[in-house]
Order: structure tokens, then C-alpha cells, then sequence
């Protein structure tokens, strides 16, 4: 099954990037793709796209087969919640505690506001050392926390794809290697996923095959 097909696809430039000419993609359960551009915008607003987080200029999106209408973002909330961001720009609530922006999702879900994180979340927080800071807010805690935390709330929310920009760029060294391993048994179970690594010392570290961006020209290998 294709979960995610870009048709026809195009983006206007956005910062120093030179946009996205038409192009055509497809994303399955097994796919694992390296992303590589001449300019990083290009790259990020790639991501973008794949995460609906971009209306297209030109083109049509479709999840599962079913084509997104963006002039109506409550029903694209639901495609969101199946796709794992983890984007430079991916955040969280400022003025939340990063345990109530871990059950955000769940609250909406569940319709309850008495939620406790779950151990997989529990124990996520351990591995990445925020356990004992779940009860601040962003602002109150380092930026590799709180790039933890956004992690965490990726990884915990039964996503069926996986996008990832320049991912170790603000963690703490100390768990770089454990967040690879992570993201490796992701993509070992099946999950899709498209990797921008940005550095030439990570690239190598996923994908299968590639998407190259040049020009504004989109490629797949």
C-alpha cells in the first residue's frame, strides 16, 4: 500500500531555497530514503510538504489514496497524527510542561484530562535523561531537552511514517548513539522514512536509496 503520493507537485521558494519544480513521489511500508539538496531550505521545505505542513502551489497529496484538501486543516489533523516530524522547526507549547505536551495528543484523543505518560513514554524520558524535568516549560529547561522532548512525542504517537531533518543537530552528545538505534529499529520494522541528515558523517546512515534536490529539481534514485 502507498501511504503518501505526491502528484504533480510544486513549491514556491521559501528563505534561500530555490523551491520545488513539479515533481512525483510515493512513499510505502518499507521505503527508507536519504535526503540530500544543494540548499538546506530546499530540503526542509521538502519535508514540509511530505508533512502537510506546506499547501502545495500546484498538485495533489494523497494518504492512503485519499486526496487532502488543505482549505480544511481539522481534517488534515488526523493524516498529521500518523506522521512523525521531526523537523528543525518541530516544537513544543511554551506555556505547557513538557509532560503535558507528551499527552497533548492523547488528551485529544481520549477526550480525558486525568492521563498519566505511559512507560514507553516513561521510559524515553529516562533514556533521554528528562525524567525529573517533565514538570518545567520549554523555557525553563536546555534546548537539548526540549529537542528530547519533541522526540519523544514523535516517536510515542503510533506514527506509520518517520521524516527527520538534521536529527542530532541540538541533542546532547551523550545520546546521540541512542537516538540512532532508535531511529534504526524504526526503520528495520517497516516504517517509512526520509532522512536529512545534512552532515556527511550521517548519511550513510539509513537510507536505501535517494532523493537528491538541485536546482530545485527533485530526483529519486
Amino acid at each position: 500500500m502507498v501511504l503518501i503520493e505526491l502528484r504533480d507537485y510544486a513549491h514556491a521558494p521559501t528563505g534561500r531555497g530555490k523551491g520545488l519544480e513539479k515533481f512525483s513521489f510515493s512513499l510505502s511500508p518499507g521505503d527508507s530514503f536519504g535526503l540530500h539538496a544543494d540548499r538546506i531550505d530546499d530540503a526542509h521545505l521538502f519535508l514540509r510538504a511530505l508533512a502537510t505542513l506546506e499547501p502545495p502551489e500546484e498538485g495533489s497529496y494523497f494518504f492512503k489514496g485519499e486526496a487532502l484538501d488543505f482549505s480544511k486543516f481539522r481534517k488534515l489533523l488526523p493524516v498529521r497524527r500518523r506522521i512523525a516530524y521531526l523537523g528543525i522547526d518541530a516544537t513544543l507549547i511554551g506555556n505547557r510542561t513538557l509532560r503535558t505536551n507528551l499527552l497533548l495528543g492523547r488528551y485529544y484523543l481520549e477526550n480525558k484530562l486525568n492521563l498519566e505518560l505511559g512507560e514507553e513514554a516513561l521510559s524515553l524520558c529516562r533514556l533521554f535523561g528528562i525524567e525529573d524535568k517533565l514538570d518545567h516549560r520549554p523555557s525553563q529547561v536546555a534546548p537539548e531537552d526540549a529537542r528530547a522532548a519533541v522526540i519523544i512525542r514523535e516517536m510515542t504517537k503510533g506514527a506509520e511514517v518517520f521524516l527527520i531533518e538534521q536529527a542530532f543537530v541540538a541533542l546532547a552528545r551523550p545520546v546521540i548513539a541512542r537516538y540512532i538505534e532508535m531511529i534504526r529499529k524504526v526503520i528495520d520494522s517497516g516504517i517509512p522514512c526520509v532522512f536529512y541528515a545534512g552532515m556527511p558523517d550521517f548519511d550513510s546512515l539509513f537510507k536505501k536509496r535517494d532523493i537528491h534536490i538541485r536546482d530545485g529539481v527533485v530526483e529519486v534514485d
